[in-house]
């Protein structure tokens, strides 16, 4: 193996152990939010922060070296990649399955949080007597998209 492809390759291992800890945090955070756990909420979002930094930087790190390993390639250095080293395939597709999975973990923690404001949106509603006790769960047949959040306009 050539020094440019072993730093290539430690890159990728890097950036690999950055998103597989950057799920772990996303795990920890749905956890968190489950127990309304404020301070390991801030704590892991400081956390995801500094990661993803870190995985950007380490990606911008990569491409650099792809480019400069392949600049005389008349091909784009992923496929030339793909082509020159055997290992390149499987780091490739493990950071894709650990961004999906990261993603994946985002949606559902956003989803979650949507729903727990949504939730306390109507009980202020209805504490302060703004809607018919009726409609306690209007938000479960209306789009999310639609609606807007009376908590922050509303004087409490």
């Amino acid at each position: 193996m050539h020094y440019p492809e072993t730093q290539v390759k430690g890159s990728y291992q890097r950036q690999a152990a950055m998103l597989e800890q950057l799920r772990d945090c996303l795990e920890m955070e749905r956890e968190s939010l489950i127990q309304v756990d404020v301070d390991q909420l801030w704590e892991l979002m400081e956390k995801k922060k500094s990661l993803v930094l870190e995985i950007e930087k380490t990606g911008n790190e990569i491409k650099g070296l792809m480019d400069q390993c392949f600049q005389e390639s008349p091909e784009s250095p992923r496929v030339s990649a793909l082509k020159e080293w055997p290992w390149f395939r499987d780091v490739s597709r493990q950071t894709t399955v650990l961004k999906e999975g990261i993603q994946a973990r985002l949606k559902e923690n956003l989803s979650f949080i949507h729903d727990t404001l949504g939730f306390f949106d109507e009980l202020i509603g209805i504490i302060v007597n703004n809607q018919d006790r009726s409609q306690g769960y209007e938000h479960m047949g209306k789009p999310q998209e639609t609606r807007k959040p009376r908590i922050y306009s509303m004087e409490v």
